[in-house]
């Protein structure tokens, strides 16, 4: 009886005491840098989405390290003890992408918030493609306003399938700084877009004056289900991957281009400065016969390049001697019917490509004092390995820094 009189009186207590407010662990916190990353225009979207993964890189022992590692739902990081390396005395930190599920679903918020400290170097990349789910067709998109994550919060929308997640992009961002004389390799194998999805990429990377950036931003087509085509898409073109460019409007079994929308953004910036902003939307809005598909004709994949700083002159010089042969043929041909040089791997195939010059801030010069310390090489493929071929070739000096070659660390022996 005096315990049952105890309960009463508790339940009967006008002021309660309140139940602790769970803690964030300091581990699973964002950084305090990530809210204002965006400048004057916010993002939350992007936001939302660094902060479900976060990969600090210092030095620990006298090397890089990952002295910071978090992921949650939809995303694993992954941090190899040990990289097999051509090159073992380089310095460097390798975290690999994975997602749940094989690939994103609608709605889903992924990303990445990675620093690297001073002198060290790391490298972002993934098992394969990172492959975006369709969304519902018919499906309603949600307004995108500067509250539009208010309709369901973050911890709620990771497991659900309600129309309040599954109406919105999915999106994918990637917020970075890289410190003083320090390396980042932005290496992701490419997005592949199924039929009816609708994704957005924004990546922003912030570059102490002597810092440097390696990044590939790319994407495929979908899943080439033409006939003669590979798996996904993905496979070799040579020998079963590419059909005749006739085909490719009036195949309805293939998923080519034929994504609701698919957008990606990139943004860098050197000692406070602008140096790229590069963006790219496609649509199904596109007019013309064939829609998208019939646009996009024979290409298959479509890849962004960016080389930055002292430690990837070797690559900038490589990537020079790469591209430019192409670049020069694409803009003889107007793009129209360019047969192109063979790629370096000796196909026998086609490619067009631009190349451009990045002028950057250089440390301590006046302001306005900019010279060529950087390049941005676009390139269109029929096929997904003629696009690797070029990116192995043209980034294999970077194989020094990194402890093993660009797209090429997992079949070392």
């Amino acid at each position: 009886m005096a315990g049952a009189r105890q309960k009463r009186t508790a339940q009967a207590d006008p002021d309660p005491t309140p139940e602790p407010t769970r803690r964030v662990s300091a581990v699973m916190a964002p950084p305090a840098w990530l809210q204002s990353h965006w400048g004057g225009v916010p993002d939350p979207e992007a936001e939302s989405a660094c902060r479900v993964g976060v990969l600090e890189v210092s030095r620990s022992g006298g090397k890089s390290a990952a002295t910071r590692l978090f992921h949650q739902y939809p995303l694993r990081l992954i941090v190899p003890r040990r990289v097999k390396s051509a090159f073992p005395d380089a310095d460097c930190i390798w975290c690999y992408s994975v997602t749940f599920g094989g690939g994103l679903v609608a709605g889903d918020r992924s990303g990445m918030s990675v620093s690297v400290a001073d002198g060290c170097a790391a490298v972002l990349a993934t098992q394969g493609t990172t492959k975006v789910y369709k969304h519902a067709r018919g499906a309603s998109v949600a307004p995108r306003t500067e509250h539009s994550n208010d309709t369901i919060t973050d911890e709620a929308s990771r497991y659900s399938a309600g129309d309040a997640k599954t109406s919105r992009d999915t999106v994918q961002a990637l917020a970075a700084r890289v410190g003083a004389g320090s390396l980042l390799a932005v290496l992701p194998d490419p997005v592949q877009s199924f039929r009816d999805s609708r994704f957005r990429n924004r990546q922003r990377i912030e570059l102490a004056p002597t810092a440097s950036l390696a990044l590939v931003d790319w994407v495929v087509a979908g899943r080439a289900g033409f006939e003669g085509g590979g798996a996904g898409g993905f496979t070799s073109g040579y020998g079963g991957g590419v059909a005749p460019a006739e085909t490719f409007p009036k195949d309805p079994s293939g998923e080519r281009w034929v994504f609701q929308s698919y957008a990606t953004a990139t943004e860098v910036s050197v000692n406070g400065r602008e140096v790229l902003m590069e963006s790219l939307r496609l649509d199904q809005t596109w007019p013309g016969p064939g829609g998208l598909a019939g646009r996009m004709g024979a290409t298959h994949a479509l890849a962004v390049v960016v080389l930055i700083g002292p430690r990837c002159a070797s690559a900038v010089a490589r990537l020079k001697d790469v591209v430019e042969p192409v670049a020069k043929s694409t803009v003889a041909g107007a793009a129209v019917g360019v047969s192109g040089s063979p790629d370096p791997a000796g196909h026998a195939g086609w490619l067009l490509a631009s190349f451009s010059d990045l002028k950057v801030p250089q440390g301590d010069k006046v302001p306005g004092d900019k010279v060529p310390s950087g390049v941005v090489a676009r390139i269109a493929g029929p096929d997904t390995d003629s696009v690797y071929a070029v990116l192995r070739a043209a980034l294999e000096p970077l194989g020094v820094e990194l402890g093993a070659a660009p797209f090429a660390e997992r079949g070392l022996a």
